[in-house]
């Protein structure tokens, strides 16, 4: 009789047990390469709207940031007050123009600047087409997220968010409130006035421009995260509105972690060690989490007359 060669129970499980360490070595490397894919996607998400900004001040002489807004809610401005004469549309909804979004831009703006809108408006559907450029891929994907409370009322069910939001100056904590916050230097987005590239005088390369908005991690696609509940459009009329694609250097960026009642404020982002941001003269850099808040404010004003060094 021939003998007939196989493998034994206990190989097989030797050789799975070996594929398995090998297959868990490995998925961290996998990982990592395509969290390093996505960053380079986030950086050049930013650029380009950084880029569309320039050019916006290249064309109009001044840049894409207050438009009449309400002020920002839980955020006080000492000095300065809303102008309804400024009204118009918001720094996203400008910069289209400049991303090759003109049919989108002028149907943005119009929705966000309206006082008031027709049934037809509702669930228009360019309000409701994500633009992917206005995403990090590390959090989510560009989908319509839902809208809640008077936002439903006005635009629908659904409509695209960003997660990227422009520099409102350097705040600080109210002393004895930890949700306020005061703002205490211009930042590009300066309330009740625009800002021209002159007014930076702090440098164009150590002011922040933009950058990645900090979100709770458990209301990524809920719409109820305080400062995502206004579609990108905005809405010039409503005191939360701004809250959605504006940001203070007012604490130390964090990476974004559940439920942070403090997030409508902050810069952060869904990287485990950074988050990106572009300074005005166009340039992007990826900053650590672990960067001194003095710096992070000095950065975050345009005209503070500090001198800031950020972080390698």
């Amino acid at each position: 009789m021939k003998r007939r060669s196989a493998f034994t129970l206990v190989e097989l499980l030797v050789v799975i047990a070996i594929i398995g360490i090998l297959v868990a070595l490995l998925l961290p490397a996998v990982q990592a390469i395509r969290e390093a894919a996505r960053q380079v996607q986030c950086r050049n998400n930013i650029k380009q709207l950084a880029l569309a900004c320039l050019h916006y001040e290249s064309a109009f002489r001044y840049m894409p940031g207050y438009a009449g807004e309400r002020q920002p809610a839980l955020a006080q401005f000492p000095g300065r007050s809303e102008r309804q004469s400024m009204r118009g549309w918001n720094w996203v909804s400008r910069a289209l123009l400049f991303m090759e979004q003109e049919p989108r831009a002028q149907a943005w703006g119009y929705l966000g600047s309206k006082p008031r809108l027709n049934e037809l408006d509702r669930g228009n559907e360019l309000l409701t087409s994500p633009i992917g450029m206005l995403h990090c891929p590390t959090r989510r994907s560009a989908e319509a997220y839902p809208l809640i409370g008077n936002f439903q009322i006005r635009f629908g069910d659904y409509a695209a968010r960003t997660d990227y939001a422009m520099s409102g100056g350097a705040a600080v904590p109210v002393e004895g409130s930890d949700s306020v916050i005061q703002v205490v230097a211009d930042g590009i987005w300066r309330l009740g006035r625009s800002t021209r590239l002159r007014d930076v005088t702090d440098g164009l390369s150590s002011s922040y421009l933009l950058g990645e908005k900090a979100m709770d991690s458990e209301k990524y696609h809920t719409g109820t995260d305080f400062g995502d509940r206004s579609p990108i459009t905005g809405w010039l009329d409503n005191n939360t509105a701004a809250n959605g694609a504006m940001r203070f250097a007012a604490r130390q960026p964090a990476p974004d972690k559940p439920t942070n009642c403090l997030a409508c404020h902050d810069f952060g982002s869904a990287h485990t060690t950074n988050w990106n941001a572009a300074l005005t003269d166009g340039s992007v850099r990826s900053i650590s989490y672990y960067m001194d808040v003095q710096v992070h404010r000095a950065t975050g004003s345009i005209n503070g007359e500090e001198v800031s060094q950020l972080p390698d």
